[in-house]
């Protein structure tokens, strides 16, 4: 059997993706950014920002040991 050579993506196909890209990728941006706005919101409408934060900082420590470090092969 004779193989048929892949065709290459050309600059306008590489370009075209790279901007689909771009697009998803700022929409993810925006979906977090709102997701975080209407946290904010939510907290001050339930006014009980110390105790969140105060949560947070129990549960989530910066020296998290939950963080297994791989061994090289």
């Amino acid at each position: 059997m004779i193989q048929k050579k892949k065709k290459k993506p050309t600059i306008k196909e590489l370009a075209g993706m790279i901007g689909a890209f771009m697009v998803q990728l700022e929409q993810l941006k925006a979906h977090v950014f709102n997701g975080d706005k209407a946290l904010d919101e939510y907290i001050k409408m339930k006014g009980d920002k110390e105790d969140f934060v105060k949560y947070l900082e129990e549960n989530y420590k910066e020296d998290d040991t939950d963080n297994k470090k791989t061994e090289d092969k």
